[in-house]
């Protein structure tokens, strides 16, 4: 017990200091693009679902603008669902376009893998839910490898699942860890055998409390067998409305506390992505103004290009879906754009040099 104590207090003093190191570098002048430090592997964005299913000419004019700053990533979303709404049958033509827009703005893709088509749902109330886990893995890890194969050397960077850690997002199945774990434990050799050079990142996991927190359900994962099934974690470390320095809600914090759950399960030298961060510009007590919202972003990349063991850190989002709609927090996230295709504060922020 006393040995335990031990690793525990050093631990968290590991933890503490890199606070103290973060949190001295968080930036109170007014932002400029000279004050943005990223990781080293660099910087990206992502938008989310409207790549997938909304209109193709505004993905083109969105990643456009991703081109314009100095960004050298964009998270592009393979809808399971979508792309194989019949089983071995499969229109990759949004997804394609969406990888040759990359390409032609010179932006490396990580491609992100979620949702369930409803032939590959399980029975009962799932069956409402495209973000509930497949039946049966074997089925998600076809897919994966197919895509995988397709898109090899395109897209050597492949996210599994979306947010595992919310209920919402494993279609409120039990023993969500045990779940998402048997996924990557299918998914990560099939991907290998199709791509040896593919990175798989487990799925990006949101900013929660309790037992599904970041390190909570990273720490059940272990639990579960996840060990050598994916090559590097992932997590969203959003802010708001506080920022960097406030913690809200373990934003930060906890992608320490992943760090310190991966070293004590062999895994110290695995990185952890930043699938998503930012902050949303609305008018309800979690939205900040958009001068705040680039304070956030540039803090951020610094605490991850700080630490030095993350992967690239992706800003979600690039363009508000409806800025007029000032309640709406999902609404407002925009970094780059307002939905009216204004630029917004961050736009000159990001701005490449």
């Amino acid at each position: 017990m006393t040995h335990m104590r031990r690793r525990l207090d050093r631990s968290l003093g590991r933890a503490a200091a890199l606070v103290a190191l973060v949190l001295s570098m968080v930036v109170t002048t007014p932002v400029t693009a000279h004050a943005v430090v990223a990781p080293a592997d660099g910087y990206g964005f992502a938008q989310g679902y409207t790549w997938a299913t909304g209109d193709p000419d505004d993905a083109r004019r969105e990643i456009a603008a991703v081109g314009r700053t100095g960004a050298s990533w964009v998270r592009l979303p393979l809808d399971w669902s979508v792309v194989e709404p019949h089983s071995g049958r499969y229109d990759w033509g949004y997804f394609d376009n969406l990888v040759k827009t990359a390409d032609s703005q010179g932006l490396r893709a990580l491609g992100l893998i979620y949702n369930t088509p409803l032939w590959a749902r399980g029975e009962g109330a799932r069956l409402l839910f495209p973000s509930a886990p497949p039946r049966d893995p074997a089925d998600f890890a076809a897919f994966a490898a197919a895509a995988a194969k397709r898109y090899a050397g395109r897209i050597n960077a492949w996210e599994i699942w979306n947010e595992p850690n919310l209920p919402l997002f494993m279609g409120f199945v039990q023993d969500k860890a045990v779940r998402f774990t048997e996924m990557l434990q299918a998914v990560h050799p099939a991907i290998k055998a199709a791509n040896p050079k593919a990175t798989v990142i487990a799925a990006g996991l949101s900013p929660l409390l309790g037992d599904d927190s970041p390190p909570g359900f990273l720490a059940q994962m272990y639990a579960a067998g996840a060990r050598g099934s994916f090559d590097a974690a992932a997590a969203h470390p959003y802010v708001f409305p506080g920022g960097l320095a406030a913690d809200s809600d373990n934003g930060w914090s906890d992608v320490l506390r992943m760090n310190e759950v991966m070293v004590a399960n062999g895994d110290a030298g695995k990185k952890i992505w930043l699938t998503e961060m930012g902050a949303s510009t609305n008018d309800t007590p979690e939205g900040v103004s958009q001068q705040e919202q680039a304070r956030q972003i540039v803090d951020v990349l610094g605490a991850a290009a700080a630490v030095g063991w993350t992967g690239p850190a992706f800003i979600h989002a690039v363009r508000d879906l409806d800025t007029a709609n000032r309640d709406d927090r999902e609404a407002n996230f925009g970094a780059l754009l307002t939905s009216d295709w204004q630029p917004k504060y961050a736009a000159t922020v990001l701005a490449r040099q």
